[in-house]
């Protein structure tokens, strides 16, 4: 027996969402390799290009809040290959897509009549439905492919792909002359020479400039997620920063920064506070220190 295409799509779609032999859903498992990786939310929605309430609601298993099961399925997979985990597991247990529901008198094997394709007086020339229906599923294959390739993946031991903004020191000011060399020598006529003094700036030496506390310090006010690597490429520190918590610079620049919820942090570059804004986006700020 054959049974009717509209009930065998609804059960196939029933099966998928359903959580894995282990207990965890794919939102579920999305969430864990992504704490594993170290990877804040905000940061991989930055590399993605998409809302970080999209992540969200994936990782809440909140398939209502997508428009389409396409679209859907193409982000968990941009977000495997970002994170370098295998998506097959976390697909099928995501949904195929809408079921395509067909009347209850209409079957495989039933009669079909196109009352569309009639020719004649008074006829119909209007395409038949099925013809919509493949172009709608073509445009979704199409939007799901250009999501599928967008420059990916976010690779934390590499350099970034984006630009970034180098911050440039202030120039110190030069010292100002201890003293003046004198304006006038003495006369011939004056009865007793004076003895010979020494010149001041040869014996006055410049003090040496203080050390400077940190020339790159990270404040965080919240949670914040930090990233910074040396001229090498090698990755300094890639933690997230408990509210409270500062992380101080070591060796010599120049260093590369990423920093996730750019407003909860605070950045001090020897000794003067940076404004982040000028180098966020996305609430992500990326810069350089020479």
């Amino acid at each position: 027996m054959i049974e009717p295409i509209g009930e065998h799509n609804t059960d196939q779609t029933a099966q998928a969402g359903l959580p894995s032999a282990d207990g965890l859903s794919a939102g579920a498992m999305l969430r864990q390799q992504r704490e594993s990786a170290g990877v804040h939310i905000d940061a991989l929605a930055g590399a993605l290009k998409v809302p970080v309430a999209k992540l969200q609601a994936l990782e809440a298993d909140d398939y209502a809040a997508f428009t389409d099961h396409v679209f859907m399925r193409a982000l968990a997979s941009s977000m495997c290959r970002a994170l370098k985990v295998q998506a097959a597991p976390v697909l099928a247990l995501l949904p195929q897509g809408a079921p395509i529901h067909l009347p209850p008198d209409r079957a495989i094997n039933a009669s079909f009549k196109d009352s569309g394709r009639r020719t004649g007086k008074g006829g119909s020339l209007e395409p038949p439905k099925s013809r919509l229906v493949g172009i709608a599923v073509g445009a979704l294959l199409l939007g799901a492919l250009a999501v599928a390739f967008l420059p990916l993946p976010l690779d934390m031991g590499s350099q970034d792909d984006r630009p970034t903004q180098p911050v440039t020191p202030a120039l110190s000011a030069p010292p100002a002359p201890v003293a003046q060399e004198a304006a006038a020598t003495p006369t011939a006529e004056s009865a007793a020479p004076a003895p010979e003094a020494q010149p001041v700036g040869a014996t006055v030496e410049p003090a040496a400039p203080a050390a400077p506390e940190g020339l790159l310090v990270i404040r965080a006010h919240k949670e914040a997620w930090i990233q910074v690597r040396n001229g090498a490429g090698r990755v300094l520190l890639q933690k997230t920063l408990a509210a409270g918590d500062s992380y101080t610079a070591e060796g010599d620049p120049p260093w590369h920064v990423v920093i996730g919820r750019a407003d909860a942090a605070e950045v001090v570059v020897r000794g003067q506070p940076m404004n982040l804004k000028a180098v966020s986006r996305e609430n992500v700020a990326r810069f350089e220190v020479k």
